[in-house]
């Protein structure tokens, strides 16, 4: 588990010759890194005289961010495990016809399930982009610049999540299920762009006044 380790080991192996942590942990460890910056204007807005009419929802806001902060953190290992899921169906047997089938139906259901971790990582992203579009708003404004870092750590999450869908989607031979899967990864993707740049005008027009 790499959260009881140095991060240094994250990073180490990350960067050596092995498959994993690969694209979809990094995806998933820059959301814990983006909510965790939101989490702390949260932390910095509340118990403030100046900001005690929103106290309430700062506070849920607040709770929503955890929630995602610890997803994001399980989703670094979920994407470990569904690679070694893969990597263990494509080691299957395929002498004869019977072993092909079992291989072939194996590495479809793994591939679905090491589409579907990043999946849920961009679902996260679009949460958090959404408390940032209202931190940017109602949070201490002597913390707007760490709302944007964080509205942008979410961003390049989702983003590099979506490449990770896509490239276990170009392998699955249920085009259903291919279908849904990418107008879902685009649809959050438009919604996420959108918001970010209507984020970031905000957080410009504050650092600037």
């Amino acid at each position: 588990m790499y959260l009881e380790k140095p991060l240094r080991d994250f990073i180490k192996d990350t960067s050596s010759r092995t498959p994993t942590p690969g694209g979809g942990s990094v995806a998933a460890l820059v959301g814990a890194l983006g909510s965790s910056l939101l989490a702390m204007v949260a932390n910095f807005t509340l118990n403030n005289e100046k900001f005690q009419s929103v106290e309430s929802e700062v506070k849920k806001l607040l709770s929503e961010i955890d929630h995602y902060t610890s997803r994001f953190c399980e989703l670094i290992e979920e994407d470990i495990s569904a690679y070694r899921e893969f990597s263990h169906a494509l080691s299957l047997p395929k002498t004869t016809p019977q072993e092909k089938e079992v291989r072939r139906k194996t590495l479809q259901l793994t591939l679905k399930k090491a589409a579907q971790v990043p999946l849920i990582t961009c679902e996260c992203c679009l949460k958090i982009l959404n408390i940032a579009s209202r931190l940017a708003v109602i949070g201490n404004p002597n913390l707007i610049s760490d709302v944007g870092v964080g509205a942008l750590l979410a961003q390049a999450s989702l983003e590099s999540a979506v490449l990770n869908v896509e490239i276990n989607l170009s392998s699955i031979k249920d085009l259903e299920f291919v279908e849904e899967k990418r107008k879902a990864v685009q649809d959050i993707l438009n919604q996420g762009r959108r918001i970010r740049d209507q984020l970031l005008d905000e957080v410009k027009r504050k650092i600037t006044s």
